[in-house]
């Protein structure tokens, strides 16, 4: 195992050598240049070979390294240029399923051998891959199920693939001149990448899910198997269904849409305001549609983080001063809250207020029904983040609030992929209404 880990830091440390290697070459030719157009598509050029590094690295890597991958291609969308990001993007579907021997090797040590030998039509080839494990059909005790199976190594190489990472990322933080720290981004990082690999914490998380929506008519979760669980497998009923992606590719009707649509953000509210625990990734892997009757299949639950009601309370008190559109009330908030730092420059703090204005701006009374797919205020929602991310010099993105932002960036992705327009009024007051506060024992004054 050590020699694994080993020769996984040798090839991020050579991944990290040909990413500097590209930007001293493109350093060097700036310097050399004098015109503005001459250097941003050079400059666009070495983005490109650097993200192309990263992909063919990190897909050949798998585990923590490609997940780390994956969130850089779904977080960067607003900061990085298009190409860019659409080269990181194809790490979400790039994992090549490793050997079936592997793989039954793994199943035989830990499963009970009556209940290995109990598996039937236990299928070879990969029903799917991703950057942790893969997914193989099989059936058992007369049961249709999957068995999802981590590659082995995988967890015992996060720290170390997230100590080479974090390297390579603070080095292309410190080419722009910042001084902004990553530690407690990485060490966020670490520990859902760590809860992920846990196979068994994931079980329980599904088996709160499957409760918790138990009899719904809107959302379908695998039922889990407990006896064929473990710490690196997870097995559970197959369900049928459409991938997210490819539902929408086949260009269904308006109304179905918008109910779909709607399922994706009741199910957030219900996740975050309601129970107070929220599967945080939007990858679109992790959802399916069934069509008749049209219902959202979840399938992931390894990224599923815990808010307590002291948390939720403070989050809600913070969107309420994010709606009064007053400049010192929102800095004021966001100072205290940790989401910007003090030594950040006025400019900064005025492109801020800016950005969480574009943030608020969805809800807006007299913009509802909002369009999802508006194309005006997407491109001004996207210059905006790109000026304020781009001024940044102290502010690392907020640990606490960073998969929780994340999983709201990706349904809003996700429903501007499906062109939609949706009445948000419902769902502002639910996050900033009263009742949620009281309902968590909060009382606020001066309000």
């Amino acid at each position: 195992m050590k020699k694994s880990v080993l020769g996984r830091s040798a090839k991020l440390l050579g991944m990290a050598s040909r990413l500097a290697t590209s930007e001293l070459g493109h350093n060097i030719r700036r310097s050399i240049k004098s015109k503005v157009e001459d250097i941003a598509p050079d400059l666009l050029a070495t983005r490109l070979r650097q993200a192309q590094v990263l992909t063919e690295n990190l897909s050949q890597l798998k585990g923590a390294a490609m997940k780390a991958g994956q969130l850089l291609s779904i977080d960067s969308s607003d900061i990085l240029p298009e190409q860019v990001t659409e080269v990181l993007s194809q790490l979400q579907n790039s994992a090549e399923p490793i050997d079936f021997s592997m793989i039954d090797n793994l199943l035989k040590t830990e499963l009970p051998t009556e209940s290995y030998w109990s598996l039937q039509d236990l299928d070879t080839q990969a029903y799917a891959a991703a950057s942790i494990g893969q997914v193989h059909r099989a059936h058992f005790k007369g049961q249709d199920i999957v068995l999802k199976v981590q590659y082995p190594g995988v967890a015992d190489a996060i720290d170390s693939d997230l100590k080479i990472l974090k390297k390579v990322a603070q080095a292309m933080v410190a080419v722009g001149g910042r001084k902004i720290p990553l530690d407690e981004t990485f060490e966020e990082l670490s520990v859902i990448l760590h809860q992920e690999a846990d196979y068994h914490r994931e079980m329980e998380n599904m088996i709160r899910f499957y409760q918790l929506l138990s009899g719904s008519d809107k959302y379908v979760v695998p039922e889990p198997i407990p006896e064929l669980c473990s710490k690196h497998i997870l097995a559970m009923s197959y369900v049928e269904g459409q991938d997210l992606k490819g539902w929408i590719a086949t260009g269904p009707s308006t109304e179905n849409k918008v109910r779909v649509g709607k399922m994706v953000l009741d199910l957030y509210c219900r996740e975050f305001f309601d129970w107070g625990i929220v599967q945080t990734d939007p990858n679109y892997g992790n959802f399916m549609i069934q069509k008749d009757p049209l219902r959202l299949v979840l399938l992931d639950f390894g990224a599923t983080i815990t808010y307590d009601n002291e948390f939720r309370a403070s989050y809600v008190r913070l969107l309420k001063e994010f709606a009064s559109y007053d400049r010192r009330r929102m800095l004021e908030a966001a100072l205290a809250f940790g989401l910007l730092d003090e030594r950040e420059s006025d400019e900064t703090q005025s492109l801020f207020v800016e950005f969480l204005k574009s943030a608020v701006e969805p809800f807006l009374p007299h913009l509802q029904p909002f369009r999802f797919h508006d194309p005006g205020y997407s491109a001004k929602a996207h210059k905006i983040g790109r000026d304020f991310t781009s001024s940044l010099k102290y502010s690392p993105p907020p640990r606490q609030l960073l998969f929780l932002h994340r999983k709201l960036g990706g349904i809003f992705n996700m429903l501007r992929k499906m062109q939609v327009e949706l009445d948000l009024t419902p769902y502002w007051q639910k996050m900033v209404g009263e009742e949620f506060l009281k309902s968590t024992g909060d009382r606020l004054t001066g309000e």
